[in-house]
Parts: structure tokens; sequence; C-alpha cells
């Protein structure tokens, strides 16, 4: 496993702390119009930092005791590797808490009023809630196809060339 395979997991998470920290750049401006909204964006924050990195951290757990080989594992569920399978079912587990969140418990208007959170700006809750809809499509269909189709694991192809190659470099 590359040191890319291992560190993947890390990286994803600076990736949602930069977000994080994005959503709370963006947040300043709304809240200085608007101080009764700073306790909302902690809980934005707080939650955009607990959330979004649990499938990281429990990717980051299956790659750290050895229980992965590494993150390209994570495309093949139907492997039924434990560590993979939480992995997924982590994903859907925060699939559901989103819907339920943005359809049932008024997330679609909390995010309204406190815009930022992504850059487009919302003025309806309708149409975030389409919007979530389009994006719960996209993550169903990209959920899918991992445990649907036989998708090509990218490091046999690569060994698999490197073994047709002979040692004067010819094919």
């Amino acid at each position: 496993m590359s040191i890319i395979e291992k560190l993947f997991c890390l990286f994803a998470i600076g990736i949602t702390c930069v977000n994080a920290y994005l959503l709370k750049s963006r947040s300043k401006r709304a809240i200085a119009g608007n101080p009764e909204l700073k306790e909302g964006y902690g809980k934005l924050f707080g939650g955009y930092l607990i959330y979004l990195n649990v499938p990281w951290i429990v990717m980051g757990s299956g790659i750290l005791v050895g229980g992965v080989p590494g993150v390209f594992d994570y495309f093949y569920p139907r492997a039924g590797n434990p560590f993979v399978l939480a992995y997924h079912a982590s994903i859907v587990v925060l699939l559901v808490l989103g819907v339920y969140w943005i359809y049932f418990r008024g997330g679609a208007e909390f995010l309204v009023k406190h815009p930022g959170v992504i850059n487009m700006d919302m003025k309806s809750a309708w149409a975030f809630k389409l919007l979530f809809a389009v994006m719960l499509l996209g993550a169903v269909f990209g959920m899918a196809m991992m445990w649907l189709s036989d998708l090509p694991d990218p490091r046999f192809e690569i060994i698999a060339a490197q073994q047709l190659i002979r040692p004067d470099g010819q094919f």
C-alpha cells in the first residue's frame, strides 16, 4: 500500500476541516448583520466537523489496524470486508440522518436562515430540498455503482501492466 493510500483519510479529514473553517469564515458576515444567528452557526460548524468526518475516521480505522489493504478496497463492498461495510454503513446512516433533518426536522429552513453552508444563495427551503434530493440521488447512484458493478481495481491493472513489461523494457 502506498503512502497516499495510507494517508488518504487524513487528507480527507483535512479537507473537511478546511471546509468547516470556510463555513465559519462565511458565517462571520451573517452573524455581524444578525447576532442571534451565532448559536445556529456554532451548531452547524460543530455538526459539520463531527458528522462529515465520521466516514473518514471509519476508513482510517480500517487502514490503521490493517483490516483493509488500501483505499481502493472501499470501492468493493461486495467483498464483505467488515471495515469496508462499516464505512458504507456510516455513509448510509449519515444520508438517512440528513434526509430526516432536511425534510422532517426543519433542516432546510434552518439552512436557508443560515446562509453560507453552500456557495449558493438559497432563498427557499423547497429549493434547498430539491438540491438535497439531487445530491442524494447522486450519492445513491454512486453507492449502487460500487455495490452492483464490477469496477476494475487500478492497483491490479498497474501490476498487470508491470508484469507485461520484460526486464529489457519490451512488451
